[in-house]
Parts: structure tokens; C-alpha cells; sequence
């Protein structure tokens, strides 16, 4: 009767911002910034944005940022326009007083002479644009590459309270039942449960095209899940870590114009020892001035490759307990669905919301998730993020708790006060606890590179 149980890591309960965005440059008038999707050189526009700061006129053509005063050479990474040679001829006219003398081959017979001065001067012209890292349609174009490495501490509590349980001893092969339960106990015992986990996950996508890209995914993760009991009994605990996640993917940015975007994405992810699973995800986004307001849809199948439950499960040796979220299953199913906010604050800030409300098996949950982004250059940003549960529907809701325990010390008692079940290897129990509340939050910081 050996059970077999499984504990699904927290990042696919909760996921970060993966690998996937736009290439956005910024039309910027001096402190003026809106969000454009950015045009192939070669394709050239009437200026459409003309704004004065300090008796000089900024404009914007093709998309581009053409800074003012002219002459000036600007600090930008993409200055696009050579510098030009421009010879100026200037005349000035200068009366002689004698309409016989010739200064030059241009004097008048009226005694005024015109002298010709010719000036050459070279001026720049740059075309400075910026592709912000941490915005969620950001996408590497063709043969460029994206990174996105991150660092995140994420946590999963709920309170409990254990009750009624049977006991079934076992045979030292944990399959053959010693003996059949014959009577029910009562825990009657509240507690806390707390998984941790601390990740590295690295997202790495290269652009196949202007709008394809290919994704791979790879993260190291340290998970720790402690029992607290209200008798004042020592905690249970358990921890592990490794290279534990591996995925691959495709997204493809199918929309993109001067108000509309919309990316589609697929991914496989195969979790180490637990589970294979597959992610489909849909964004649209509306551009308003330098806002992209936008929804998303994302909906995944989990299939367990390891024994037929998952929940909270600390294990000591052969020794275990399990407190289930769903038993006797092999798939898992949930899908999400949201509303989400970016802006561009100025040429280094951006901001991003998200509020997401998804069913997940066997609950439903209301998230928020912010953003705020610090992008120094073209190549690299910076986005710290956190994100919370509002409500979870787990709160009241009944499951099944599981206990094996190898080489018992102590044995359960009858009605009588008889010792029961001395002969067996091991003592099984099976029961039920009531989820008094549920919470996930999760904070961290993105490192994104593009090159």
C-alpha cells in the first residue's frame, strides 16, 4: 500500500515574467516620451511631432528623435546619420566710390562691389531610440539575442487543522496491509504550513525573425516546506534543490501597428522528477501615448510523471507527510486570465501592472503583480517585481492528509487502551484537514540583456 507523493515547484503555481516582450524605441520631444512600434530604415515619414524647449525646435521623423540644436553632436548609441558637409555662400555688397576701380569680376559700373565669401561647415544629425527591456511585448528581432536572468524568493503558507484519521499497519514491503483500520482517531491539532523556494531562472531567446522567436529556459531552485503544529511538537521540515527546470518555446508577435500588438506563445517545461507540462499564452495591447494597456490569456496541462497526488510534503527518510491538494490524478489543468498596464515614465523608468484571476485544479486565485523597471542604456535593464494573492478560494475547503512512518516507536491504542498493530514494519495514516487560509507571494529582480 506504498503511496507516492509529489509536490509541484512554486514557480509554476506563480510564474515571473518570462522571456518574451516587444522591441519598443521611444519618440522623445526633451521630456516628452511616447511608445511607437519602431519602422525598417529606409522608410521615411513627414515629421509628425514638433515641440520648442529653450528657442530650439525638436522634431520626430520616421519614428526617431532628432535632438536640437543642430551642430551639436548628441550622446547616443544610435546615431544613424553621418556627419554632413554644408558650404554656405554669402554675399555682401560694399560701395566704392570710384565706378571705374574693379575689386573682383561681381563689381557694378555704379560703384557698388559684391564680395563673395563661401563658408563650410559640418553638422550632425542623430536618431536616438530605445528599446525597453522589461516591457512585456519585447521580442529580439532578427539574429539579435535576449536574456532575462531571475532572481526570486517566493512563498506558499496556509494554516490547518488536522481531523479524524485512520491507522493501517503494513508489512516491511509497505505494499501488504498487516491489518485492516478498525477504528478512528482524532488529531484534533492545528498547524502552519510554509514552502519557500529561492530560484535562478535564466530565459534565453534569439529571433528567428522580426516577429519569431525561440526560447529556452533553464532555473535552479532551493525549496524548503516546514510543518508548525499549535502543541508546542517539533516541526516537520524538508528541503531540496538542484537544476530542476528545463523548457523550450516559440512566440510570435503576429500584430503590430501604430495602435495595436498582440504576441501568441507555446512553451514545454519538464520539471525534474514531478511533471511534464505545457503552456499556451495569448497577449493583445491597446498603445495609448506612451501606455500599453493590455489583456492576456494563458492556459496550461500538467501531467504528473510521478505517482497520482501533489500538495505540501516533507519527507524524513522513508518517512513522510503529506498534505494533498488533489488525489488519485495524473493531470492537472489551469488557466488564467488578466489585465495589464506598462508606462513609460521617462527615458530610464518604466512601470508595470498586472491583475490576474485564474482557476488552478483545484482552486482559484486573484493575483496583482507590479513592476518597476531601470533601463541605463540600449543593451541592459534592470525590473524589480513582487506579487501577492488577493483572495484564494482554498480557505475552508476539506482535503486529505497522508502519514507513513517506518519503524514506528509508538502505537496507536483501541477503545480499551490495547497496543494495536506491534508486528508492523510501519503505520499508515489517512485523514482529513481543513485549509483555514491560503497565501503565495513573490518577490524579485530581472536582469535583462539584449545584443
Amino acid at each position: 500500500m506504498k503511496i507516492y507523493t509529489i509536490a509541484l515547484a512554486l514557480a509554476v503555481v506563480a510564474p515571473a515574467v518570462a522571456a518574451n516582450g516587444y522591441e519598443y524605441n521611444t519618440n522623445v520631444t526633451s521630456d516628452y516620451y511616447t511608445t511607437r512600434p519602431a519602422v525598417k530604415s529606409g522608410a521615411y515619414k513627414t515629421t509628425t511631432t514638433t515641440r520648442k524647449n529653450g528657442g530650439y525646435s525638436n522634431s520626430i521623423q520616421n519614428n526617431f528623435y532628432y535632438p536640437a540644436p543642430q551642430g551639436t553632436r548628441a550622446t547616443s548609441s544610435y546615431e544613424v546619420v553621418p556627419a554632413q558637409t554644408t558650404t554656405t555662400t554669402t554675399y555682401s555688397s560694399n560701395y566704392n566710390g570710384d565706378y571705374r576701380t574693379r575689386y573682383d569680376d561681381r563689381s557694378y559700373d555704379d560703384g557698388y562691389v559684391v564680395r563673395e565669401k563661401q563658408t563650410t561647415t559640418r553638422t550632425y544629425s542623430t536618431q536616438e531610440r530605445k528599446y525597453f527591456l522589461a516591457h512585456p511585448f519585447f521580442q529580439p528581432l532578427k539574429g539579435k539575442f535576449g536574456s532575462v536572468t531571475d532572481f526570486a524568493y517566493a512563498e506558499n503558507n496556509f494554516k490547518f487543522n488536522l481531523g479524524d484519521y485512520t491507522i493501517t499497519g503494513l508489512e516491511s514491503d509497505l505494499n501488504t496491509v498487516n491489518h485492516a483500520p478498525e477504528y478512528i482517531y482524532t488529531y484534533g491539532v492545528s498547524g502552519k504550513s510554509e514552502t519557500t523556494q529561492f530560484l535562478v531562472k535564466e530565459d534565453f531567446s534569439y529571433g528567428i525573425t522580426d516577429t519569431l522567436a525561440v526560447i529556452g529556459m533553464i532555473q535552479y531552485d532551493s525549496t524548503k516546506t516546514k510543518f508548525k503544529y499549535s502543541d508546542g511538537g517539533d516541526s516537520d521540515s524538508y528541503s531540496s534543490s538542484g537544476l530542476n527546470l528545463f523548457g523550450i518555446g516559440l512566440q510570435d508577435r503576429f500584430v503590430d501597428n501604430d495602435e495595436w500588438i498582440a504576441m501568441i506563445s507555446a512553451y514545454y517545461q519538464h520539471q525534474k522528477d514531478t511533471a511534464n507540462t505545457f503552456i499556451g499564452e495569448l497577449k493583445a495591447g491597446y498603445k495609448i501615448d506612451r501606455t500599453t494597456v493590455y489583456g492576456l490569456l494563458r492556459a496550461g496541462y500538467t501531467r504528473l510523471t510521478k505517482g497520482n497526488i501533489y500538495g505540501s510534503y516533507v519527507e524524513d527518510g522513508n518517512d513522510y507527510i503529506m498534505l494533498a491538494y488533489k488525489t488519485d490524478t495524473k493531470d492537472i489543468f489551469q488557466i488564467e486570465g488578466g489585465l495589464g498596464a506598462f508606462a513609460v515614465l521617462n527615458k530610464y523608468f518604466t512601470l508595470n501592472g498586472e491583475l490576474i484571476y485564474g482557476h488552478y485544479d483545484w482552486h482559484e486565485q486573484l493575483n496583482i503583480k507590479g513592476a518597476i523597471g531601470w533601463q541605463p542604456g540600449d543593451m541592459f535593464a534592470l525590473n524589480l517585481y513582487a506579487m501577492t494573492s488577493l483572495y484564494d478560494s482554498a480557505k475552508n475547503k476539506n482535503k486529505k492528509f497522508y502519514v507513513l512512518d517506518v519503524n514506528p516507536e509508538q502505537y496507536p491504542l483501541d477503545p480499551d487502551g490495547n497496543v494495536l498493530y506491534t508486528d508492523s514494519a510501519a503505520l499508515y495514516e489517512e485523514g482529513d484537514y481543513k485549509i483555514k487560509d491560503y497565501n503565495e507571494w513573490k518577490i524579485g529582480v530581472q536582469a535583462i540583456l539584449y545584443f
